[in-house]
């Protein structure tokens, strides 16, 4: 029972430091033509090159975390994903937003 407390206080002190830079915030510019949004073929393309875009970002953004760095790039992308989707404000960008979620 100890040794199970001990191992979750340990794994929890060394989450700190990957949950203390997720607050950090930085702007990002991207490139989406907006016609191409009007499907919703065009909006599955422009949401995987975004995807891959934050994650490049969020990685950079992570690099230098030597505990939880998983952790980090994960909450990154998930918030950074889901303030650039509003940011952009297209249904079609949305729905192909909130049906990768479901996946």
């Amino acid at each position: 029972m100890i040794r199970t407390i001990l191992a979750a206080t340990a794994l929890s002190i060394a989450a700190m430091p990957a949950l203390a830079s997720t607050t950090d915030q930085f702007q990002m510019s991207v490139k989406i033509d907006r016609s191409t949004l009007q499907t919703a073929e065009g909006a599955q393309e422009a949401l995987s090159n975004l995807k891959q875009d934050v994650h490049e970002r969020c990685v950079a953004e992570n690099a230098d975390r030597a505990f939880g760095n998983k952790f980090a790039v994960s909450f990154c992308e998930s918030r950074t994903m889901k303030s650039a989707v509003k940011t952009i404000n297209e249904p079609e960008l949305t729905a192909a937003y909130k049906a990768s979620l479901s996946r």
